[in-house]
């Protein structure tokens, strides 16, 4: 009896854990399965406890992630386990304070080590914030905005806060008198959180005019591929060259008869999808002045993502975002940040421009391409902007979870926000993350999305005080345990 219900329980546990974060993420989800985890794992002895959470973490996120359907299995599983390993570690720090709970203290134990654990695990990581905890809760708008004081860590911190004091209560159940202390505290702090969520979108909402921006993706149907190896063959590269300028030229004509089009119907911005339009290295000029002589001529800011490839550079492919200004001026030459590893990384030349800002009569405009945006330290080169552009490219599997994610930096930077995404999801927000505007890729036909955004942006605390809320984790933890051990010693 006792074997089946054990079973039972981890089959729960793991059903949890599999809704709990990727692709099939419900935000309820990870508050239940974290209280059932660290129960499970103090039932446990030490290791067998980690041993425990380190399997039945790496298999729901193995599952949860399985997104990428061109990375190898080996790749995926070696990537899950990784993670498992760092989000293991918080139930393997609680549980040398087994005997140290009564204290209601003892409860910030885990969590501010969660915390602590989870930001190193993601500065190491090179695919940035990918299965952090906050990104499980971006349905909840209210609970959010406490982002912009403390940033992702916070959520975190919530989350695994109301394991350790639901475990705790269980624990102390029969020191009724202490535990409604222990559930003050915690509801205290929650609805304090909930009301500031409140209070901001309320009360801080945009209240600025708005400006019409049309953002676009390629069609499907004149996508060009692009013979690297053909190029590179002195017998075949005349050949190939003819075939491609015949490709391009197709492909970015129709975008520049699409931008004059959203132009002629009152849009201020248009901008394209990363690297929709495609152009051999010696052709870019001729590109950028085509570009420039539209945007003077439609009196409007274009904005062009374009994949510009030097097939004489073993890595060939430049990946940027140029604007111009109403005059025809280039204003902005925005390389991408940061490739993804894999299959950009190796073949992408990267130019370290940073996050660039322009000042214009509609606010300060800053610009950055698709994954840069996956990484919360590198966005803080854009405080103070009012719009952030964002030129994007993703695949299905990644559509929503990827734009969400990008949401993120809103709450933190309080920019307002268009990502562009061609085969994916696209997205316009204020500077709250309330969403303006959204297109799917495969679902719309026009592949134009129309944004009215707010000319200014908002502040936010997290801009001002950046990962502070970490390290306040640091020293919480480290009080913790020093007062816990402190109180044994006088005991004894």
């Amino acid at each position: 009896m006792k074997h089946t219900k054990k079973i039972i329980f981890v089959s729960i546990l793991l059903l949890f854990l599999l809704f709990s974060n990727g692709q099939f993420s419900v935000f309820f989800a990870i508050w239940i399965a974290t209280v059932m985890l660290l129960f499970a794992v103090r039932t446990l002895k030490r290791w067998q406890g980690f041993l425990f959470a380190f399997l039945i973490l790496g298999t729901s996120y193995y599952i949860g992630f399985d997104v990428v359907p061109f990375l190898p299995v080996s790749a995926s599983i070696g990537i899950a386990a990784v993670f498992s390993v760092f989000a293991s570690l918080p139930y393997l720090i609680d549980s040398f304070f087994s005997k140290r709970r009564n204290s209601f203290l003892s409860t910030f134990i885990f969590p501010a080590s969660a915390v602590v654990i989870e930001y190193v695990y993601h500065q190491l990581n090179a695919y940035g914030t990918w299965g952090h905890l906050a990104y499980t809760q971006q349905s909840q708008h209210v609970l959010l905005q406490s982002i912009s004081v403390f940033g992702l860590g916070y959520i975190t911190f919530l989350i695994t806060w109301f394991a350790s004091v639901c475990n705790w209560v269980y624990e102390q159940r029969s020191e009724w008198r202490n535990v409604k202390k222990g559930v003050f505290m915690y509801t205290l702090v929650f609805g304090v959180t909930l009301l500031y969520g409140g209070y901001r979108i309320q009360f801080q909402k945009p209240d600025s005019e708005t400006i019409r921006v049309a953002s676009i993706s390629a069609l499907d149907n004149l996508a060009v591929g692009i013979d690297i190896k053909g190029l590179n063959n002195h017998e075949t590269t005349n050949d190939v060259k003819v075939e491609t300028r015949k490709n391009t030229s197709r492909l970015n004509q129709n975008l520049f008869e699409r931008s004059i089009r959203e132009a002629k119907a009152g849009a201020k911005i248009v901008f394209w999808a990363e690297g929709n339009s495609v152009i051999l290295k010696e052709d870019e000029n001729e590109l950028y002045k085509t570009a420039s002589q539209i945007a003077a001529d439609q009196n409007i800011y274009l904005g062009i993502a374009v994949a510009v490839i030097d097939h004489t550079n073993a890595k060939y492919l430049e990946n940027k975002f140029v604007v111009f200004d109403k005059n025809g001026k280039k204003v902005m030459d925005y390389w991408k940040g940061i490739s993804v590893p894999g299959a950009e990384a190796p073949i992408s030349n990267n130019k370290i421009t940073g996050i660039q800002k322009i000042e214009t009569e509609y606010g300060t405009i800053a610009g950055t391409i698709c994954f840069d945006l996956d990484f919360p330290n590198y966005l803080k080169q854009a405080k103070g902007a009012d719009i952030l552009l964002s030129p994007s490219n993703d695949w299905k599997e990644i559509g929503f979870i990827h734009t969400n994610m990008a949401r993120f930096r809103v709450l933190e930077q309080g920019f307002n926000f268009i990502r562009q995404t061609s085969h994916g999801v696209s997205v316009g927000t204020d500077h709250t993350g309330k969403v303006i505007s959204e297109m799917n890729h495969f679902t719309d036909t026009s592949k134009v999305m129309i944004t009215q955004v707010p000319t200014k942006g908002g502040t936010t605390i997290y801009a001002k005080i950046g990962d502070s809320f970490i390290g306040f984790c640091v020293l919480l933890l480290i009080l913790v345990i020093i007062v816990i051990k402190k109180k044994k010693v006088e005991k004894n």
